[in-house]
């Protein structure tokens, strides 16, 4: 309770600081939803009933352009009367209160570096003294949620600082030089040097988009992360081929294990290996009509489990992309997939189903059926379904109710009742004498992330939610990872 108290003071107040720059006009973004579910607890210990709220909210468009944005999450369980609360973004950013100027400070992702991703307490400051060049410093603490039932594992007393400089010298291309150092318990864990570079060739043929890191770890004298790849249309604009390669060292140690947790600069990487991983992955999307698409994936990946015994795994995937109505009213998706590595492999199918033609109704239904063997000789079969009616009861504000019906190592059976109720608008103010606020936007197209429908081929690359609809570009997914 103290937790959520805390949280809602500092929102509160963060808020009431900001008063003065909203008179002067703003728009105002809410994503609440609310999610809840009535299960049999994992562990035995009875009826589990949580309920979570996320947070999303933002204002933005004031003077200066200042915009600020928080995101966190509160959690009550009420069959076991337990909670949890996490604020993981509450950040204020002034672009323009020096004409080049951009400044952001409070709970914010840092991922100025290849291959590293921050929750931190930070601030970041950027000058762009010309439009193709932007420098950036940043620095702060990060934080860390980890979904433990005891105390915390990983020490919180971590320091990260850098800076890089972008130049976009060519049009369609992009270079970043930065540098980023990590430190933990006062003991430096990464002196990261890195480079980052893209070009898209708009000239050639098919469009080819190049890209490719290098990290090095002045610190440690290795090689950190080196990736490369490239995406393009082949023979036809209606065939898409990706392919990427990378390299990643995350540690200096050579071939010794590093007990201290603390110690180690990727905690799961290192859990599992002892010094380096080498992948490769390769996707094709092709638009067979106006209704139908298919894609296929293949990845590769090698590492070292302990000195001198390498563990090879193949993960690979293919299915069809349906719009039986070719206006994404209705979606029919159908996957084959697979896994095969040294502790065993799995092979299951996934359908779906989202119908939308009834006025403000929403139908899906989803199940996923998998088989396994372990390298143990051991073997069976798991069962995932949910089916969901949903309902646009305003503009913005939607609901539904599910049920998922599952089987695994866990339960013979599980049943599960579900709900979830959302509301993502946006609102701008008005001038005199029109004063109050309008909504200037919904979004009925999309649901809750954690109800997203699952996707395996190219468009799985992308970390974005997929919309309530399911639909997805013919083209597939912009390099990168952002679909179109």
């Amino acid at each position: 309770m103290a937790g959520r108290r805390v949280t809602a003071i500092l929102a509160c107040g963060v808020w009431v600081a900001l008063l003065p720059a909203l008179a002067h006009g703003f728009e105002l973004r809410t994503d609440l939803p609310v999610l809840g579910q009535v299960r049999e607890g994992q562990f035995g210990d009875g009826i589990e009933a949580p309920i979570e709220l996320f947070g999303d909210l933002g204002v933005s468009d004031m003077r200066h352009g200042v915009t600020l944005d928080t995101y966190f999450r509160l959690q009550e369980d009420f069959a076991q009367w337990t909670g949890e609360t996490d604020f993981y973004s509450g950040v204020l950013r002034v672009p323009n209160a020096v004409d080049g100027l951009d400044v952001q400070l409070g709970r914010q992702i840092i991922s100025q570096a290849p291959g590293t991703i921050f929750d931190a307490d930070a601030g970041q400051i950027g000058i762009t003294p010309w439009q193709s060049l932007t420098f950036t410093a940043f620095g702060g603490q990060p934080r860390y949620f980890e979904p433990t039932y005891g105390a915390p594992s990983l020490s919180q007393d971590e320091q990260i600082f850098g800076g890089n400089v972008r130049a976009t010298p060519l049009q369609g291309g992009a270079l970043v030089l930065g540098y980023l150092q990590q430190q933990r318990d006062g003991r430096p864990l990464r002196q990261l040097v890195s480079a980052t570079g893209a070009h898209s060739l708009t000239e050639w043929p098919g469009l080819p988009h190049l890209y490719g890191t290098f990290s090095f770890d002045a610190d440690g004298q290795n090689i950190d992360q080196v990736s490369a790849g490239t995406q393009a249309f082949i023979w036809q604009p209606r065939l898409l081929f990706n392919f990427d390669t990378g390299y990643y060292k995350p540690q200096n140690n050579g071939k010794l294990v590093v007990t201290d947790i603390n110690w180690r600069e990727d905690a799961a990487f290192q859990l599992f290996s002892v010094s380096q991983m080498l992948q490769f992955r390769s996707g094709l999307r092709y638009h067979v009509s106006r209704t139908v698409s298919a894609f296929a994936d293949l990845s590769y990946q090698r590492y070292e489990q302990i000195a001198t015994s390498y563990v090879n795994g193949y993960v690979w995937g293919a299915g069809l992309l349906c719009l039986p109505g070719a206006d994404g009213l209705e979606v029919v998706n159908l996957q084959y997939y697979g896994a095969d590595s040294a502790g065993g492999d799995v092979n299951g199918v996934r359908a779906s189903y989202e119908n939308r033609v009834y006025d403000r109704i929403v139908f899906r239904a989803l199940v996923d059926v998998a088989y396994y063997e372990k390298a143990t000789n051991q073997d069976n079969s798991a069962v995932a379904s949910i089916i969901g009616l949903g309902y646009i009861i305003l503009p913005g504000l939607i609901g539904e109710l599910n049920f998922e019906a599952n089987r695994n190592q866990l339960f013979s059976e599980d049943f599960r009742f579900g709900f979830f109720i959302t509301y993502n608008v946006r609102y701008r103010s008005q001038p005199p004498p029109e004063a109050g606020l309008r909504r200037s936007w919904t979004a009925d197209d999309k649901r809750p992330w954690p109800w997203g429908l699952a996707e395996f081929g190219p468009a799985s690359w992308s970390p974005n939610p997929q919309p309530w609809i399911g639909t997805t570009n013919a083209a597939g997914v912009q390099p990168g990872g952002t679909s179109e």
